[in-house]
């Protein structure tokens, strides 16, 4: 009888015991669930940004050393104006990376990281530079800026910044020669960019002086779809909206919307772009 009554006190703890278990289990589950959904957001973010800093800098350069070649013999200042801004770009592109890596790397102390780009993130003052760059490599392009100005959330700017790059980027690519409208617009409570062009259809072959060559170089080594993709995603990481495709005319235009709420923005930057500023 003894015997008998341990095994059922035995078992009646066992019971008591189960759910609490179970619910441990399913905490550990859950803990886990959460841990693998943030290693994939995370890698989703660096490749975002990998893809943002190589893609453009290494199209800009495609183009440009494409051009020099092409006017290497017959137009000498073209060709050294090209080949000065491959060094340019390609410094720039370095200077991002190492940024990128040293913050990719918890194991270096700040010290390591200051020394490696002291640098900040791009930012809505950095566009005239891009969009100039941008000019040169035989895509016209024009920037005009719309209502108050004012300072915006870093998160904010840099989202603005990888947007224009992108489609900037998807211009020279696509379209070599087209005219590129660059609108920036500040709004009571959104600041909007438009970036359009007007398409290949009906340029003269004189009209650019980058050969078509280089273009197409510059788009078969990118992946196609994925510029748009980490558009969205950046514009939803802010709360905004990114709308993108053709227009009428047959040029293509892209459309970002970001709120202005600036402490959101902020918590938003600080929490999911570390990769991206100090």
């Amino acid at each position: 009888m003894v015997r008998i009554y341990r095994v059922a006190g035995a078992r009646r703890l066992s019971e008591r015991h189960a759910p609490k278990a179970g619910h441990d289990e399913q905490l550990q589950r859950g803990h886990r669930d959460r841990e693998q959904r943030a290693v994939l957001m995370e890698r989703i973010r660096i490749a975002r940004e990998l893809h943002d800093v190589t893609a453009h800098h290494l199209s800009v350069i495609a183009v440009q050393a494409g051009l020099a070649r092409y006017v290497l013999a017959t137009d000498s200042e073209t060709a050294d104006q090209a080949l000065r801004t491959i060094s340019e770009v390609g410094s720039e592109g370095l200077a991002e990376l190492r940024r990128l890596i040293s913050l990719l790397r918890p194991e270096e102390d700040e010290g390591t990281r200051a020394r490696a780009d002291d640098r900040p993130a791009p930012g809505i003052a950095q566009l005239p530079v891009l969009i100039e760059r941008v000019g040169l490599s035989g895509t016209p392009s024009r920037y005009a800026v719309a209502g108050h100005q004012r300072p915006l959330a870093a998160g904010i700017e840099l989202c603005v910044y990888r947007v224009v790059q992108e489609s900037l980027t998807n211009a020279l690519k696509h379209a070599p020669g087209s005219s590129v409208d660059v609108r920036l617009e500040y709004e009571p409570e959104c600041v909007r960019v438009t970036v359009s062009d007007t398409g290949i259809h009906g340029i003269p072959p004189q009209r650019s002086r980058t050969p078509r060559s280089a273009a197409a170089q510059a788009a078969d080594h990118t992946g196609a779809g994925v510029g748009l993709t980490g558009m969205r995603e950046r514009a939803a990481l802010y709360g905004g909206e990114l709308s993108a495709g053709r227009k009428p005319d047959g040029g293509f235009e892209v459309v970002l919307t970001l709120p202005l709420n600036g402490a959101a923005a902020e918590e938003t930057y600080s929490r999911t772009v570390a990769l991206n500023s100090r």
